[in-house]
């Protein structure tokens, strides 16, 4: 079934990219007045009521990932925003962004997310002083997914629900490969996302990741789901030490991403 899904998960993406390469040019420019840095935007459709579980789960999420990242860079990693998490409201409620009155196909859920945060002047592709992570707390329908691509990456409720150790409600009739109980998988998959809006792409050409394990290993590939286990691979290491987001100094802190989460200490 992984390799399945992975299949279908490239086909997407590839989709995904094309669309958005070609409107991310007019997004982009600008002069950067701080430190390029990644923001996480928890985004409240209009009929759901904010959790603290919630957006503290995006937070450790993202910061298991920057210290993971790091580990596997040997220092540099990427800068987060302050605070980390901005809550923001829609007046959509959440049936809307996976409405496909707009859009159809795979990236629906993405480019209407996208749409309504670019309305409301939140996020931008190609920013660059900003990479966006998005938790959208509305579940995608069947046959979409979130997505990431220059500069912004969307993630549904269900990363919400892995994150904080809650029940994953499949999208379709029957849970996928991807659609797995644990925390530490849905920290593989936001990470999987950033390295997206940095540039990176899923190595399924590289010649260097031909073989099944390479493809189950690699977290731009199939390596999300069993994150932290996953790995880079060298040619990625080196694309993303080249990416204005990632530096070095950056402190971190090392966690278990199976523990419980704790409120952060601010």
């Amino acid at each position: 079934m992984a390799a399945t899904l992975g299949a279908m998960m490239m086909r997407g993406f590839r989709v995904a990219f094309v669309v958005f390469g070609l409107i991310g040019a007019a997004f982009s420019g600008g002069a950067v007045s701080a430190a390029p840095s990644v923001q996480v935007i928890y985004l409240l459709p209009a009929d759901r009521q904010e959790s603290e579980s919630y957006r503290n789960a995006a937070e450790f999420g993202v910061r298991h990932f920057q210290a993971w990242l790091s580990n596997a860079l040997k220092g540099p990693t990427f800068r987060l925003a302050d605070p980390a998490v901005r809550i923001v409201r829609s007046e959509k409620n959440a049936a809307w962004f996976r409405s496909t009155d707009r859009y159809t196909g795979y990236s629906a859920f993405y480019r209407n997310t996208v749409d309504e945060l670019t309305r409301m002047g939140v996020v931008r592709f190609n920013d660059p002083a900003s990479r966006f992570l998005v938790y959208v707390d509305a579940d995608h329908a069947c046959g979409q997914s979130g997505a990431g691509g220059n500069g912004v990456a969307v993630v549904s409720a269900n990363d919400l629900r892995g994150l904080s150790g809650e029940r994953v409600v499949p999208a379709c009739d029957r849970a996928n490969g991807a659609e797995i109980p644990g925390r530490c998988r849905w920290i593989g998959g936001i990470g999987h996302e950033f390295l997206h809006t940095i540039g990176l792409m899923h190595p399924d050409r590289s010649p260097v990741c031909q073989t099944a394990q390479c493809r189950a290993e690699a977290l731009m590939m199939q390596g999300y789901v069993t994150y932290p286990r996953a790995i880079l691979l060298d040619e990625e290491k080196a694309q993303i030490l080249r990416s204005p987001f990632i530096e070095s100094g950056i402190r971190t802190e090392a966690r278990a991403c199976a523990n419980a989460i704790t409120p952060l200490v601010r």
